[in-house]
């Protein structure tokens, strides 16, 4: 009997001992730190403290860094400047010509570029299509929430479009 109250005694030690390391990790706010410590929890070892200091100091660095030169360079711009700023840089574009137009039997249109792509309508209106003509120049440009846009840069007319080859 008292071997058995002796085990229960141990085991209920150590699982109290874990969970109070574990909650000790879990309050630490160095997001390196605690992974050490968690890997201490699993591993049984740990990387020297000068090893994960040195190693979160460059990190930390090299954030405040690019923070800074992001800040920097946008020092003085209005909100609308900072926006297209940004948004032009996120943006791509491709200026082509369009060589070939073909219709689809649910009423869309396809259009082959010169450079051999090929991008159909994703709705069927008719009037707005009347400004997309064989050899006119065109703009396709991402959209904000995923999907294209082809633009006639004659108009400024845009229709959605998706890319099929």
């Amino acid at each position: 009997m008292k071997k058995y109250f002796l085990i229960a005694i141990t085991i209920s030690f150590t699982q109290l001992y874990a969970e109070v390391k574990i909650e000790d990790c879990a309050s630490i706010e160095s997001d390196l730190k605690r992974l050490a410590c968690y890997d201490y929890l699993i591993t049984g070892s740990s990387k020297e403290y000068e090893e994960l200091s040195m190693i979160g100091n460059d990190s930390e660095d090299e954030v405040i860094n690019n923070k800074q030169s992001d800040r920097d360079s946008r020092f003085g711009l209005s909100r609308s400047q900072r926006e297209q700023a940004k948004n032009s840089s996120s943006k791509q574009s491709l200026s082509s010509s369009i060589l070939e137009i073909t219709q689809t039997f649910g009423g869309k249109s396809r259009f082959r570029l010169s450079n051999n792509q090929l991008w159909e309508s994703q709705s069927n209106v008719k009037a707005q299509l009347g400004t997309f003509k064989v050899q006119s120049k065109v703009t396709i440009e991402e959209s904000r929430m995923g999907g294209f846009w082809m633009v006639s840069k004659s108009s400024n007319v845009r229709i959605k479009v998706k890319r099929i080859a």
